[in-house]
């Protein structure tokens, strides 16, 4: 049975059909749940080569009135729209350069070649995440670009939107924070600096109306609130997301890094970026903190021996320290096992070093007069420690939140995001071709866990619904799609009781196309006005 992951959809499903629904839905339960990930690995002959290349589709299901609909299509970026006119791969993506593009002259083709880094053209195949900035949806990756979209069709609207045309940025991630009142986050890199290489993080201010009556978009108003300079000048780290608390950033720099003589001449050379990603065990990870209200660094060098996180699950502060969960792997090559090719093998089983475990870190924020030998970490509920070393900085260990049990594609109730929480939900993943099968719930505090599985069946990211007046942390519902490993077109949204773990309801539905794998999305409630993760 082939892997989900090397299927192509080739009939989307852009009119909304209706499920066949068991259970009982919530009367409150109202929106829209819209998901994120690769629905297309090939062009033509030519074939994508990782995880992270193929086509964006969006996967949508409308909850109103007790009945669930059900419609995908894919985004339609100018990658998307470059490569079906050419019928092969033409724009290069993370694990895949592109082939020479018919449409382009042998000039153009050939100037391309010296196009300057900062200039160079990157994929607008925003395949990896859906979220909200100021009252726009947008599609994101890892570039510095996004595709907006309408919430209500999927449709793609007006041209792509580039980052560096607001902020000095040449790329940023696909998980933004967002505050209560709608302001947003996010990191990206920028490359331009004289000194090296910068971390930046990026406010996204909520939409406002300006003295004349004109509308200015969060975009507009964009502006970079901390810059980070880079340890390593010509190799930045490689990062998927960032921590925040009520008064912290948290940034991990991690011994992956962009190895950017390596892109250059990748580039030259017609390689994929992903030849450029080097990963270096003997060095340290990093974290840098960042105190929200001024922007500067906290002056403390927090290292921890070398590991490799893509997701965050939540930060917060207690009793003058920082508690640090993140999924992390002890061997940042994970990202290099995330080929199709292996993908598709049935005997491909990744190494245990490079499968995520969730962790705890805990960053004590006051070190003034601490002794080389002392625990700095004063916390009773944690085995995580904080050392002075005699090169000054403050080596911390981890605590692992449960034994035996791969966890990522992490989510809380977002509520709670920045504060301190005991729940977290998210998908095992399955070493056997990285298959997302089945669901977790995680109390971090006492380290029980609750599966969910259907044989047969594979697993989404779980988002976790808060109800109306909710009091209490699991008052919601989980809300979650469902593939089958055997019927291509099967998909269902199941609904979970987020207290005793059982199944609420699900609608289920025969897709036009077949269904296939997602990473992220969002649910937009229909009243809600500001739109969270």
């Amino acid at each position: 049975m082939a892997s989900v992951w090397l299927r192509t959809c080739e009939q989307d499903t852009r009119e909304p059909i209706e499920g066949k629904i068991t259970g009982n839905i919530p009367e409150w339960l109202q929106g829209r749940l819209t998901r994120n990930g690769p629905g297309k690995v090939s062009y033509g002959k030519t074939k994508y080569n990782h995880i992270f290349d193929g086509s964006s589709y969006l996967h949508q299901f409308h909850i109103e009135g007790g009945k669930v609909t059900y419609r995908a299509r894919f985004l339609e970026s100018d990658t998307y729209k470059r490569n079906t006119k050419a019928n092969r791969i033409v724009v290069s993506e993370f694990g895949t350069s592109a082939y020479p593009d018919p449409c382009k002259t042998l000039f153009q083709r050939f100037m391309a070649f010296f196009t300057p880094i900062t200039q160079l053209e990157a994929t607008d195949n925003c395949v990896v995440n859906v979220s909200p900035i100021g009252d726009e949806m947008f599609a994101m990756t890892e570039t510095n670009f996004l595709r907006r979209i309408d919430l209500e069709t999927l449709e793609t609207l007006g041209d792509k939107t580039r980052l560096d045309k607001h902020v000095a940025v040449n790329q940023a991630t696909a998980h933004p924070h967002i505050d209560p009142d709608g302001t947003v986050y996010n990191m990206g890199n920028s490359y331009q600096a004289r000194t090296g290489p910068t971390y930046n993080i990026i406010q996204f201010p909520p939409a406002k109306t300006d003295e004349n009556g004109k509308r200015v978009s969060s975009m507009e108003q964009a502006k970079i609130v901390c810059s980070i300079p880079s340890t390593w000048k010509t190799c930045p780290s490689y990062y998927h997301s960032f921590g925040i608390t009520d008064n912290y950033f948290i940034f991990i720099e991690q011994p992956l890094v962009f190895n950017l003589t390596k892109f250059l001449v990748n580039h030259y050379v017609g390689r994929p970026y992903l030849g450029a990603i080097d990963w270096y065990p003997d060095r340290k990870t990093s974290f840098r903190v960042v105190n929200r209200a001024t922007g500067e660094m906290v002056p403390i060098d927090f290292v921890a021996n070398a590991f490799f996180t893509f997701h965050h699950i939540n930060a917060y502060e207690e009793d003058g320290h920082l508690v640090v969960d993140v999924c992390a792997m002890e061997d940042g090559q994970a990202v290099k096992q995330l080929f199709l090719e292996e993908l598709g093998n049935p005997d491909f089983e990744s190494k245990p070093a490079t499968m995520p475990k969730p962790r705890r870190f805990v960053l004590p924020l006051q070190v003034n007069e601490a002794s080389k030998d002392q625990n700095l970490v004063t916390l009773e509920s944690t085995k995580c420690t904080a050392v002075r070393t005699s090169e000054g900085n403050v080596l911390v260990t981890s605590e692992l939140l449960t034994e035996y049990q791969y966890f990522d594609l992490p989510r809380i109730n977002y509520t709670l995001n920045g504060k301190d929480y005991t729940y977290a939900f998210g998908v095992e993943v399955s070493p056997r071709g990285i298959q997302f099968s089945k669901l977790v719930k995680l109390n971090v505090k006492t380290k029980e866990k609750w599966l969910w599985h259907e044989e047969g069946k594979l697993v989404s990211e779980p988002v976790f619904v808060p109800a109306p007046d909710s009091l209490h942390e699991l008052d919601g519902v989980i809300l979650f799609s469902l593939m089958s490993k055997a019927d291509p077109n099967y998909v269902a949204l199941v609904l979970l009781n987020p207290r005793d773990w059982g199944e609420i309801a699900r609608a289920e539905f025969e897709a036009a196309g077949a269904v296939t794998s997602t990473f992220h999305g969002i649910f937009a409630g229909t009243k809600d006005k500001i739109h969270r993760l």
